[in-house]
């Protein structure tokens, strides 16, 4: 007799550090550009061009905010430009030339400079430069060491791991005079060599009344002091520290994360431990180690979530993101093809019907949803070929280029079923899915994902509570497992999903 087993907000999180059959029905296997909100399955939103290409790839943004002015800055390997929100436009204010290279991180920091607030950038290489809110880049005063590091802490801007005189200075931190970025010796100014291990300097980080100074396997953390020494720095016997700077962020929750040699892990201010997601084994057996120095992360206020975009397989640029909710401490992840970095900027216009993009009818967005109305902070994206875009939520393209959404459930066996016996062989017979959007793919797998047979699409309804109306797919499949996948790789397709159900029947025992 047919058995029905029901999936209710198969939203578990990515499992990828145990076999599919031992995988909580709820999560997933593997999923790729899916995202979750209110515990329901959907495809992600796409994105929209933003303005020309730098024409080069780029690097890093930053977006300078003084009083209610704002700019957004991308720093290519040459060339850095700004942005003209009001027409999406970009233009050079380069004083002259970088001459960095692709592994050339750049670093960036907001030091006040003559009461004004300011932007600092490296690339270090080349001479440390200032760009203020009217666009006007220059080469910082005093002429401070070249450092690959910057960061503004109290009244000090502060450099890690320099070079001066030709000589480099794999784990010296230095500091400015106080309240003055550009003068480097005499008053406050000075520097320390941090030598308690033999690391390199791997990035510098602001986590509460602390400078954090990241090394490999250790991570500093420093304070002001009233003495003469004006910083103290004590080593904090993590056992990790960041393999790339851009990947630093502090968390609501008062943690700094950061991606390590082994994983993604949250600095406490004693401790680091692994985040408690089980998706390290699969990191450090897949991240290209040749280019994890190019990684990037943030943390997105608007999904609670961290996102840490890493090199994957071959991959020299950090094209997959891993996309950690630290409320409820699930993963899953995105990939989006020559992505080199992305950062956040705040919107000053609101959507209209006439700036909407997409197709009404499909929308899976409220219209009304903070992240269209001015002053949020928009997601944006760049590329090895130089481009900008920007995630829009009426979007299901990548700038016109259809991606392919899918979540991949768990292996099902008896024992999903109620039959306390894995040899139990099962009749799989068809499968019914409620959600919302232009339809749903279906294949499945019986043996573990290495091979999938095509069922066929679905279609599904615009209202996501129609119970009566799932996307009905049936099959004629005798196997002791099966996994299926879901997906959606239609340009501007939509799908959404809350539930499945799978229908079997017990057959016979393996001998």
């Amino acid at each position: 007799m047919p058995v029905k087993l029901n999936v209710p907000l198969p939203s578990g999180g990515l499992i990828v550090d145990r076999p599919g059959e031992f995988v909580d029905t709820r999560s997933a296997t593997n999923s790729k550009n899916v995202d979750v909100n209110r515990n329901i399955i959907r495809k992600r939103p796409g994105t929209v061009a933003l303005g020309a290409t730098l024409a080069e790839q780029i690097m890093r943004y930053f977006e300078l905010q003084v009083g209610s002015t704002s700019r957004l800055f991308r720093v290519g390997i040459t060339d850095i430009q700004d942005l003209t929100k009001a027409t999406s436009t970009w233009n050079s204010v380069t004083a002259s030339a970088l001459t960095a290279t692709v592994d050339d991180h750049v670093s960036y920091a907001f030091p006040l400079l003559a009461g004004a607030k300011t932007a600092v950038y490296t690339n270090g290489v080349d001479a440390i430069r200032k760009v203020g809110i009217t666009g006007d880049d220059a080469d910082l005063g005093g002429t401070p060491p070249l450092a690959r590091f910057v960061r503004a802490f109290g009244p000090y801007l502060v450099l890690g791991y320099i070079t001066d005189g030709g000589t480099t200075y794999y784990s010296r931190v230095q500091w400015c005079d106080t309240g003055d970025p550009e003068t480097w010796t005499g008053g406050n100014a000075g520097s320390v060599d941090l030598l308690e291990d033999s690391a390199d300097i791997t990035g510098l980080g602001l986590f509460g009344n602390f400078l954090t100074v990241h090394k490999r396997e250790s991570i500093y953390i420093g304070q002001l002091v009233t003495t003469s020494d004006v910083f103290r720095f004590d080593r904090k016997p993590t056992g990790v520290g960041t393999v790339a700077e851009a990947t630093i962020a502090n968390l609501p929750s008062g943690e700094q994360a950061f991606l390590a040699l082994d994983g993604i892990h949250l600095f406490n201010g004693t401790t680091a431990p692994l985040i408690s997601a089980p998706i390290q084994d699969e990191l450090r057996e897949t991240i290209n180690p040749a280019a994890i120095h190019r990684s990037c992360g943030g943390y997105v206020e608007g999904l609670d979530e961290y996102w840490c975009a890493v090199p994957i397989g071959g991959s020299l640029t950090p094209n997959t993101i891993y996309k950690y909710n630290t409320i409820t401490g699930k993963v899953y992840k995105d990939e989006r093809p020559d992505m080199t970095t992305f950062s956040f900027y705040v919107n000053t216009t609101e959507d209209t019907w006439d700036s909407a993009v997409g197709i009404w009818d499909t929308e899976t967005e409220r219209w009304d949803s903070a992240a269209a109305q001015s002053l949020t902070k928009l997601i944006v994206f760049g590329d090895s070929a130089g481009l900008s875009t920007v995630k829009n939520l009426g979007a299901y393209a990548d700038n016109g280029v259809a991606f392919a959404s899918n979540f991949e459930t768990k292996d099902f066996t008896a024992a999903d079923f109620g039959v306390p016996d894995f040899d139990k062989i099962m009749r799989w017979k068809g499968i019914e899915i409620w959600g919302t959007g232009t339809g749903v793919a279906l294949d499945y797998s019986i043996d573990g994902g290495t091979t999938w047979v095509t069922v066929g699409t679905g279609t599904l309804t615009s209202n996501i509570g129609a119970d009566s109306s799932p996307a009905e797919f049936y099959f004629d499949v005798v196997a002791s497992r099966i996994r299926f996948r879901f997906s959606n790789d239609e340009s501007n397709g939509t799908f959404s999903m809350t539930k499945y159900q799978i229908e079997a029947t017990p057959r016979e025992y393996r001998r």
